[in-house]
């Protein structure tokens, strides 16, 4: 059976890497071979081949089933043109709204709709307006405007798409106006939640109540969220097994005693106690994961208990590993592109590496320090085998909370969580509010501690770049290093030294050549220049409260490049979606001069910033970077942007780049007209997105690129690039790639040829289209 499912795995894992999903046809033919080579196995003599066709059979019933889900899944996202149309529907929300700073967002099921094919379709809206009355449960008539689920695309960083495909969402737009037509049913889970929400949220820290409780993160401040993720703690806010298992346990618990006290009270047994406890058990994990409005680790974590707890009752040997084993089973043929999510592969390797740690060993010793000594070693073993997965994953990882982890799991999962529940129900029903306000002031003071500690060894938390095979190999290693093989064991360390060891040489014998890196950050611009051991970052695309294209795009990139500082940064001019990153850059890496115009010095207050003028020119490496516009100190409009022109400073490399930022018609005319003669490159970022205010033909004739880059978002309001200026440089025969059509562009320039991120297909992402149609 564990042969079979583990088989399953491995079918699923493979789809992840496919570029496209099989056809029906070929899926369903995997799925009905499955059984015939199920019957050849047991016709098997020899033991390694009966495996290795259980594992096959596994595999293609794994391979075909998730091809089939992820097929459906994607029939249901909005097609064209009804994606980009406006719609009038009436919908029901289906979240809690998050509200930022500039509009609020919420996700709806569509019940009536202007057309057949928006019937039943969950979106993801923004809704603009100054106020959000929205609630959940509540049923609104909308006029929205849908857009396609299209996003940035990097080398590395937050895949927008994946997202929406992981999220079963069918399409995103935004609301043109709206009404409310019904409220929420008053006895229901929505109603019961929007409630929970509005009680939390007059104390403090009521985004942390508020994700504990209901699962609802939109609340946690940013400086919260990165002080619990370098203490290594951010999965104490998203309920999954961990909490799952606390309030599954408390219920089991308390019902046992009861039932207990029930038989000795009645002086006879009147009903078997730990049946119906784990019962219990099971229906308090349901409840909780209601509330948490199922989201699929909490789907995963409730099937894991109940599993097991049913294994319990069975009285199965080994019921930990029989039941974590069943679910997985289940979870594989209930959602099959669960493995596809971080949450998924956390929750299972932490279960996988306890049953090792624990398995074949004899419990010597009993006694309070024996149980801590054994809770050490599982919380270590755990927390160093989870590094990996969180490496691959997210590019970042904190040796800070292994120590801290031993200490706070064990705390929380005891007395936090258990108290903050009953504070909860003491709070609501009237009884006292006192200490659920102890608990908030508490967690202030927490979160005040905890930031000094992440501040004081902030060097334990790190962020680096693997190879996907690396991690994998790395990962089975640790796993076999925990199994109970005694000394034969530290030959699979030693594998794992020789492993890094040999991939460091790799690294530091590896040639460095120049490129033009241009990052797909939607509406904005960001581009990175580099030879290997000097990096100029010529503007940062957008930054907001709690995101940026910094954050979410070119730090993930950075460290792909393995990218640790910047010698240069130059900030074009002050619109957000150029210079927004600024903040996010100075807190995370060192930049060894910022070049900008007047208006940063007075903006940020910094007197150590170089201005960005006609004269202003500096050897970096491999590149030679030179002012030429404006002419002086500027207010940071479009016009006053810093116009670079980027050359080789080694005869091994001959290349050309202007960097334009957003000038317009007046300042091209002026540059055409005086330093025509120094306009010339081999490649031109766009002025203004492709704006139909810049990309004059005097303008365009004088530099006389080879290539002509437009960093654009695809479907944006703005619609750029422009068709006339595409007119313009197609008359001068000049080639045309695109950011939104292609995502990350990256351009070798010691070859003269670039690639493009969009063409590492990916099932779940569009396709590359062209700027200009052929």
């Amino acid at each position: 059976m564990f042969k079979w499912i583990l088989g399953l795995l491995l079918g699923c894992c493979t789809l992840t890497t496919l570029a496209t999903t099989l056809s029906t046809p070929c899926a369903v033919a995997l799925i009905t071979a499955t059984l015939p080579t199920l019957y050849l196995q047991k016709h098997s003599k020899h033991p390694l081949l009966s495996v290795g066709i259980v594992l096959l059979s596994g595999f293609f019933m794994g391979l075909g089933w998730s091809s089939i889900h992820a097929s459906w899944r994607l029939s249901q996202q909005i097609p064209s043109p009804e994606n980009q149309s406006v719609h009038i529907i009436e919908a029901e929300l289906k979240s809690l709204p998050a509200i930022y700073p500039e509009y609020c967002q919420f996700k709806v099921k569509v019940t009536k709709a202007n057309s057949l094919q928006l019937l039943g379709k969950r979106l993801q809206l923004k809704d603009y307006h100054n106020n959000c009355h929205y609630q959940l449960g509540e049923t609104w008539s909308m006029t929205v405007k849908l857009k396609p689920i299209q996003g940035p695309v990097n080398n590395a960083g937050f895949d927008y798409e994946l997202y929406m495909f992981q999220q079963r969402l069918d399409g995103k737009g935004y609301v043109k106006s709206s009404q409310r037509l019904k409220p929420a049913k008053n006895y229901s889970i929505a109603n019961l939640r929007q409630t929970i929400f509005f009680e939390l949220s007059h104390y403090s820290n009521a985004g942390l109540l508020q994700a504990l409780l209901i699962g609802e993160k939109s609340a946690i401040s940013q400086q919260d969220k990165a002080t619990l993720q370098h203490l290594g703690l951010s999965h104490l806010i998203a309920i999954s097994g961990l909490h799952i298992s606390i309030v599954a346990g408390v219920g089991l618990f308390f019902s046992f005693k009861l039932l207990g006290w029930i038989n000795r009270a009645c002086r006879r047994n009147i009903i078997e106690p730990l049946r119906p406890a784990v019962v219990v058990g099971c229906l308090v994990a349901l409840f909780y994961a209601s509330l948490a409005d199922f989201s699929l680790p909490t789907v995963r974590a409730l099937i894991m208990w109940c599993c097991v707890s049913v294994s319990m009752l069975a009285q199965r040997q080994a019921a930990l590993f029989s039941g974590i084993k069943i679910s997985l089973g289940i979870i594989l043929l209930i959602d099959p592109l669960s493995v596809m999510s971080a949450s998924f592969w956390m929750s299972y390797l932490a279960v996988a590496v306890i049953s090792l740690v624990l398995a074949g060993r004899v419990m010597m010793q009993s006694g309070i320090l024996a149980a801590l000594k054994r809770l050490c070693s599982i919380q270590i073993a755990i927390s160093t085998t989870l590094v990996l997965p969180s490496l691959f994953f997210f590019q970042q990882a904190t040796l800070l909370g292994l120590v801290i982890n031993v200490v706070i799991i064990p705390l929380f999962s005891l007395l936090v969580l258990p108290l903050i529940i009953i504070a909860a129900i003491a709070d609501f029903t009237g009884l006292t509010a006192q200490l659920m306000v102890l608990i908030d002031s508490s967690i202030s003071h927490f979160l005040a501690f905890g930031s000094i500690v992440e501040q004081s060894l902030s060097s334990l938390s790190f962020s680096v770049y693997l190879p996907p095979w690396l991690l994998i190999v790395l990962l089975i290693a640790a796993i076999l290093v925990w199994l109970p093989l005694g000394r034969i064991r530290y030959a699979f360390a030693l594998f794992v030294i020789i492993v890094i060891g040999s991939y460091g040489i790799q690294i530091s014998l590896s040639t460095n050549r120049p490129l033009l890196i241009v990052f797909d950050v939607g509406h904005g611009l960001a581009v990175l220049l580099t030879d290997g051991r000097h990096h100029i970052l010529y503007d940062t695309g957008y930054g907001a409260e709690g995101s940026s294209a910094y954050q979410s795009y070119i730090a993930p990139t950075l460290n792909t490049l393995k990218i640790s500082h910047l010698d240069a940064l130059i900030l074009s001019h002050q619109d957000n979606d150029h210079s927004g990153g600024l903040h996010d850059i100075q807190a995370d890496i060192p930049v060894g001069i910022t070049i900008a115009g007047q208006w940063a010095r007075q903006k940020y207050q910094r007197e150590d910033m170089e201005f960005c003028e006609t004269g202003f020119n500096r050897t970096i490496g491999s590149f030679m970077i030179e002012a030429l516009h404006p002419q002086d100190s500027s207010v940071g409009s479009n016009n006053d942007s810093c116009v670079i022109k980027v050359r080789s400073s080694l005869p091994d490399y001959q290349f050309s780049i202007l960097l334009t930022g957003d000038i317009e018609k007046d300042v091209e005319y002026s540059l055409a007209e005086h330093r025509g003669d120094e306009l010339e490159a081999d490649i031109l970022l766009v002025p203004h997105h492709g704006s139909n205010s810049s990309s004059t033909y005097p303008f365009i004739k004088k530099v006389n690129p080879g290539l002509a880059i437009y960093s654009t978002e695809r479907f944006s309001r703005y619609k750029l690039p422009n068709d006339k200026v595409v007119a313009r440089y197609q008359d001068f025969k000049i080639p045309q790639i695109n950011t939104g059509c292609y995502g990350q562009i990256t351009y070798f320039l010691d070859q003269g040829s670039y690639e493009v991120e969009r063409e590492n297909l990916k099932f779940w992402r569009s396709k590359p289209c062209e700027v200009v149609e052929k």
